[in-house]
C-alpha cells in the first residue's frame, strides 16, 4: 500500500489546525529577524561626541618606538611611527574609550567592522577591554582583556571581525588566575576600551603608517537567519508529518499486529580514554584546552579538572606548563636549538610569555639555565 497520498497531504496543508499553528510560527520568526536586522551600526569612529582617541607606544614598557606624526580629523585617524627593537615585541597604536563613563553597553552587536590602510604593516591587533564580570575574589584585575590579530592587505580595505574571535591571551589569563580562558568571550555590555595596534610587525627602523577611516560595531545576522529558517522548516515538517500520520491511522481502520523478538541485554563496557596520556602526548599543541581534551577523549571537563587536581595537586593549565617546562629544559641541555624554536616546539606562541613562565618556574631565564647546566 502506498504510504504517501497527495490527496491527504493537500487536506492537511489546507486544514485550519495546520494553518493556525504554522502561520504564527512563521510570523514570529520574521519578527525576530526584522528586529535584529533593524539594529543600526554603532560608530566608534567617527564619533567624537561619545569617544576620545589617544595614541600610545611601547615607551611605557621600556621600548623605544617613536611616534612621528598623529592626525585626528572627522574622517581620518593617522599614526606615523618608527619601530625599535629595544624590546622583543615593539608596538604603537590607538586607544579608544568612551568619554565621561567607565563603560558602554553594546551587547546587541556581534561584529567589529573597521576600514583601514597600513603602510609597512603586515597585521593588526585589536584589544577589547571589558569590566571583569566573573565575580571572583581571587582575581587581581577589575578588567578583562580580549585580543585578536589578523593580516591586512595593501591599500584601503574593510575588515569584519566576529566578537567570538576575541580571546583572553594566555599570559593575561594566568596572571589573573583564569582557567580555560579560551572559552570566555567578551561581554560588550561592559566595554571600556578598544586598542588598535601594529600587531608586532617587524621592519625596525622603517617608518610605518596606520590610517583608520571608520570603525563601528555591527551585527552579522547570517547565522541567525540560517538558524531561524532551519528551525521554522523543521517545525513545519515535523508538524506536517505528525498530522499526516494521525490522519493515515484514522483512515486505515484496521488492527495492526506487531511481532517482536526480545533482544538479549548484554552489559558492554564502554571504552575509556586515558586523557592523562593524551595530554602528555599533546602538550606541545599551543591550542590544547580543557574543551579540546574533553572532545578528543570523551571525558567530561568536570572529570578532567577534578582528576588533575586530585592526582597532581594543581589545575590543568599548571600541569600542562609543567610538561612544557620539563621538555624545554631537556631541549635546552640536549640540543643547540635557539630558544625561539624551543618556545614553539613545547607549545608556546610567544617567546616573551615562555621566558616569563620559565623564570617563574626555575627562578632563572632559559638562556641562564642553559649556560649554567649544559656540559
Amino acid at each position: 500500500m502506498q504510504f504517501f497520498q497527495g490527496r491527504l497531504a493537500i487536506k492537511i496543508l489546507q486544514s485550519k489546525l495546520f494553518l493556525w499553528c504554522t502561520i504564527p510560527a512563521l510570523v514570529l520568526g520574521l519578527l525576530i529577524l526584522a528586529y535584529f536586522s533593524s539594529i543600526q551600526d554603532f560608530p566608534v569612529f567617527p564619533n567624537q561626541q561619545i569617544f576620545e582617541y589617544k595614541f600610545y607606544s611601547d615607551n611605557t614598557a621600556g621600548g623605544d618606538t617613536k611616534i612621528l606624526k598623529q592626525v585626528i580629523t572627522d574622517s581620518l585617524i593617522k599614526l606615523d611611527y618608527q619601530i625599535s627593537n629595544k624590546i622583543n615585541n615593539p608596538y604603537a597604536g590607538l586607544n579608544v574609550g568612551p568619554k565621561g563613563s567607565k563603560s558602554i553597553h553594546l551587547g546587541q552587536y556581534n561584529q567589529l567592522t573597521i576600514r583601514l590602510k597600513g603602510n609597512e604593516i603586515n597585521g593588526i591587533g585589536i584589544a577589547l577591554i571589558t569590566q571583569n564580570s566573573l565575580k571572583r575574589s581571587d582575581q587581581k584585575s577589575l578588567e578583562i582583556l580580549f585580543y585578536d590579530i589578523f593580516k591586512i592587505s595593501p591599500g584601503i580595505n574593510t575588515y569584519q571581525i566576529g566578537i567570538n574571535k576575541f580571546e583572553i591571551p594566555n599570559w593575561w589569563g594566568e596572571n589573573n588566575r583564569i582557567e580555560d580562558a579560551s572559552i570566555i568571550k567578551p561581554d560588550l555590555n561592559n566595554l571600556e576600551t578598544i586598542n588598535v595596534n601594529s600587531a608586532y610587525t617587524p621592519n625596525a627602523g622603517k617608518v610605518q603608517s596606520l590610517e583608520i577611516y571608520s570603525m563601528a560595531f555591527s551585527r552579522n545576522n547570517r547565522p541567525l537567519i540560517t538558524l531561524t529558517l532551519a528551525l521554522e522548516l523543521a517545525f513545519i515538517l515535523l508538524f506536517f508529518i505528525s498530522l499526516y500520520t494521525i490522519e493515515r491511522i484514522r483512515e486505515n481502520k484496521q488492527n495492526l499486529t506487531i511481532y517482536y523478538k526480545p533482544i538479549e541485554n548484554k552489559n558492554i563496557e564502554a571504552p575509556k580514554s586515558d586523557f592523562i596520556e593524551f595530554i602528555n602526548k599533546s602538550f606541545h599543541n599551543s591550542q590544547l584546552t580543557l574543551e579540546s581534551i574533553s572532545q578528543e577523549t570523551g571525558i567530561s571537563q568536570r572529570k578532567i579538572t577534578s582528576e588533575i587536581q586530585h592526582r597532581f595537586d594543581c589545575n590543568l593549565k599548571t600541569y600542562i606548563n609543567r610538561l612544557r617546562m620539563s621538555e624545554s629544559k631537556r631541549l635546552l641541555l640536549e640540543t643547540d636549538l635557539p630558544i625561539g624554536e624551543i618556545t614553539y616546539r613545547v607549545g608556546f606562541n610567544n617567546q616573551t610569555h615562555f621566558n616569563r613562565v620559565f623564570k617563574a618556574e626555575m627562578q632563572i631565564s632559559p638562556s641562564e639555565y642553559r649556560s649554567k647546566n649544559k656540559k
